[in-house]
């Protein structure tokens, strides 16, 4: 499919597109599940990843007259794609095939090398970020309360957990909850 407008990130946009890797991934439990039971809920979905390389050149070809001749493109859009990952804030990944919104710079790899002079392969990775939103529901009252006697739904009580039993007394309970056959065996009166 041909590119009907050029790749571009928060409206930062590049010369070539070179490859798109979209990945889905999710955790799926070790555990085996009971026939009839749904799974749905214990498969956790991951955030959608995206691995982009992408081509600037100070002499664009393929969109030469969108970006005209700038002998100082490359820096200028590598410092904005560093400013981008620098703020943290969340961008938007389009192409001529869809847009990802809420995506997070997971990483940039900005190479200079011999081989491309005064262009720049730039491999980079987005995660997306999922966003959730609090819904306030309003309960009735009936609801608000226990069973047929409408009583509070219950409190919670602790207790120390040190106490002040002395130590012989902590003994003797321990043997006696130690087990079954110290318990017969005390009341046969085999222990003094």
């Amino acid at each position: 499919m041909r590119a009907t407008r050029p790749a571009s990130i928060n409206g930062i946009e590049f010369d070539v597109l070179i490859n798109q890797t979209t990945t889905y991934e999710a955790d799926i439990p070790e555990y085996p599940t009971e026939k009839g039971y749904s799974v749905e809920d214990t498969i956790i979905l991951k955030p959608l990843l995206i691995d982009l390389t992408i081509f600037l050149t100070d002499t664009p070809v393929t969109w030469a007259k969108r970006f005209g001749k700038n002998r100082n493109r490359v820096k200028a859009v590598t410092e904005e794609l560093k400013r981008l990952y620098f703020n943290k804030q969340p961008v938007t990944f389009t192409t001529s095939e869809g847009t990802w919104k809420n995506m997070g710079i997971v990483s940039i790899t900005i190479p200079k090398t011999a081989e491309t002079g005064y262009a720049c392969e730039i491999p980079i990775k987005l995660k997306q970020i999922r966003v959730t939103e609090a819904k306030t529901v309003a309960i009735q009252a009936s609801y608000g309360k226990s069973g047929a006697t409408g009583a509070n739904a219950g409190t919670i009580s602790s207790k120390n957990a040190t106490n002040s039993t002395n130590k012989s007394e902590q003994k003797k309970d321990s043997k006696k909850a130690a087990s079954i056959l110290y318990g017969l065996a005390d009341s046969a009166k085999l222990f003094g």
